[in-house]
């Protein structure tokens, strides 16, 4: 059983040998038997159920909380000839249905579903008749509310016990608190489980924390002597743009990724770093899901995430190869006030989210009792102008109505084009005669579109410019152009945000369902940044316990190599400091010892690591010298 588990491991994903942990997991589960696998970021959870899905004759159904996840996922599983689908907003009824059937009859390894897709009847009804082997629960920590993602959801997934009672289940996170495990075992009605955890201690990661008056300085200095591939998390759009730019002016390639972005230049972004073409990507906390790069040797904070769940998270996607990495988190004294400010305003109240949920559905135009299972798209800054919101409080609510399975809310930019012709084709195509790009679009139109002059057109402009081999902003340009001569009616309407409505329009009675629900989650959250706060104020305990204490991992340990447990000292030497170190002359191990306080086994590995790539080399006399 198990050396085919390997064979899949060595052919599919090209790894030798099993990460700790998950030989075990994979076994448990093809057995039949649930399992809760509580393994760090990086430690390689999808693989302990995809390969027993693989394996195991049928379809493997996955709840995962993440559009953006669910696609990443079923991209990398494509990838690999592995057919798997995932359903996601603003899927119409009958692609559903299609989707779905494919499933019970196209021989498909994997579905995909977010959790509220499991209360619609038509998925629970074609779920049944699914031949599933295995059903596996991702970032399983959003089941329990006193975890730091919680979404209410999760809470009805033993739908799927009653859909398929003998079929094990397998439950996976990264961070979870004793609390938040019993919660797990608990709403999903585990019998015969195991759980396997893994410590939560990541030895190969320096945590070093630096307050700072001039935080621009601190951020360009610490790249400077760590050049590394590297992630920098901002709080906001407007941040990460401005961080880039600062990255840029000191000469150290950088790019930035944010929600905003429409889905080309996310991609352009993310390839460019993934080949190491930049060295650092400033990105708001939209990346980094499903993103498995080796060598990333820094994740720097220049804010407060929520939690040290979230900051344990991203600072895990350092050092997946296990070399030496560093959290780096830089702030000041503002940065605190601003964490507590912001969060009250990104705390939505059961009376903000009731103005909210009403506004919404009044610019979206639905009536009261209707708008179940329609897909609206909306620019969110219009919205945000038309009723005077503040925009970080309005998107924080939307964030809540998704989270309590009002609505369905899917980033992700794009341009809706609707064209109506006022006169004819040809009369269109004589207008364009001199102008080679506009009549090439024009054609281009013509041929795919026709040219009614009854109805409106909904007009996919990245089409029309590869078809006409132009660009989309010319077609955006050529459609505003026969708008102006009156040739057509043309309304190009910029879009960030798709919203699909889950339940009827029913106002108040929406929210009051769940209001007592979210007030307790907003007083849990306080509780969380307070943790978080402790955590980087407290310059006395070693930070590496205090991220093992709070997810009640006890150690008698201090790390020796976190910012705290150097007083202060700066701190955690990496490859590139030894070098520098070697700039003016070469320098012996002993002396090497005297210029950085390290451990010396970490020097070793340093120097050792610059010799294999040949930086450096020993003199006549045994000492290190920089290779010319």
């Amino acid at each position: 059983m198990l050396e085919r588990s390997r064979d899949i491991l060595k052919n599919v994903y090209g790894f030798e040998n099993f990460r700790p942990l998950q030989q075990e997991i994979i076994f448990h589960v093809l057995k039949g038997k649930d399992t809760v696998a509580l393994l760090p970021t990086g430690g390689g959870k999808s693989i302990c159920y995809q390969i027993p899905g693989i394996q195991l004759k049928g379809i493997c159904i996955v709840i995962s909380p993440l559009v953006a996840l669910i696609k990443d996922q079923v991209d990398q599983l494509k990838k690999r000839n592995i057919k798997a689908v995932g359903i996601t907003g603003g899927i119409s009824y009958r692609e559903l249905d299609d989707v779905l059937d494919n499933c019970i009859y196209g021989n498909y390894d994997f579905l995909y579903l977010s959790p509220e897709r499991l209360q619609q009847d038509l998925v629970q009804e074609r779920l049944l008749k699914m031949n599933v082997n295995l059903i596996a629960i991702d970032e399983a920590h959003c089941i329990s509310e006193w975890g730091h993602d919680f979404r209410p959801a999760y809470r009805q997934i033993s739908i799927l016990k009653g859909l398929h009672p003998r079929v094990p289940i397998i439950a996976l996170t990264a961070t979870a608190t004793h609390a938040v495990q019993k919660d797990i075992l608990n709403v999903l009605e585990l019998k015969n489980f195991k759980v396997f955890k893994s410590s939560y201690e990541r030895a190969n990661i320096h945590y070093t924390i630096e307050k700072t008056g001039d935080k621009r300085q601190s951020f360009v200095d610490f790249y400077k002597n760590n050049p590394g591939s590297s992630i920098t998390y901002v709080r906001s759009r407007k941040n990460a743009v401005e961080f880039t730019l600062i990255l840029h002016q000191s000469d150290i390639t950088a790019g930035f990724y944010h929600g905003g972005l429409n889905n080309k230049l996310r991609e352009l972004a993310a390839q460019s770093w993934m080949k190491n073409d930049m060295q650092v990507m400033v990105a708001t906390n939209a990346f980094g899901m499903g993103i498995d790069k080796p060598d990333v040797r820094s994740v720097v904070h220049m804010q407060l995430p929520d939690s040290i769940e979230s900051f344990y998270q991203e600072t895990g996607r350092a050092g997946r190869d296990n070399r030496d990495s560093i959290a780096h988190f830089i702030y000041n004294r503002n940065d605190i006030e601003h964490a507590y400010n912001q969060f009250v305003k990104s705390q939505p109240t059961p009376e903000y989210l009731k103005f909210i949920y009403k506004k919404l559905s009044n610019y979206l135009r639905i009536a009261i009792g209707e708008g179940e299972e329609i897909t609206h798209s909306l620019s969110f800054s219009k919205f945000c102008n038309t009723y005077q919101l503040n925009g970080m409080q309005a998107y924080s609510a939307l964030n809540a109505l998704d989270r309590f399975s009002v609505i369905s809310l899917a980033q992700g930019y794009h341009r809706r084009s609707s064209v109506r012709f006022r006169e004819s084709g040809t009369r269109i195509i004589h207008f364009a005669q001199n102008r080679p790009v506009v009549n090439a679009i024009i054609q281009a139109m013509l041929r795919t579109y026709g040219s009614s002059q009854h109805h409106d057109l909904q007009i996919n402009t990245a089409l029309i410019a590869t078809r006409s081999n132009t660009s989309e902003d010319q077609v955006n340009e050529t459609l505003q152009l026969l708008h102006e001569q009156e040739l057509v009616e043309a309304t190009i309407t910029n879009t960030d945000l798709q919203i699909t409505y889950l339940v009827p329009r029913d106002d108040d009675r929406t929210i009051n369902r769940f209001s007592r629900e979210l007030e307790n989650q907003n007083s849990l959250r306080l509780e969380k940044l307070k943790s978080l706060v402790k955590l980087v104020t407290n310059t006395d305990t070693c930070i590496n316990r205090m991220i093992l204490e709070y997810f009640d991992e006890k150690t008698d340990q201090d790390c020796g190599h976190c910012s705290n447990c150097h007083s202060g000292k700066m701190m955690v030497t990496t490859p590139q400091q030894i070098t520098n170190a070697l700039q003016k002359q070469p320098l012996s191990y002993k002396e090497i010892l005297e210029f950085l306080p390290e451990k010396k086994e970490r020097i070793v590995a340093h120097l050792k690591m610059l010799l294999e790539e040949g930086k450096i080399s020993l003199t006549t006399n045994n000492k290190y010298k920089i290779n010319e």
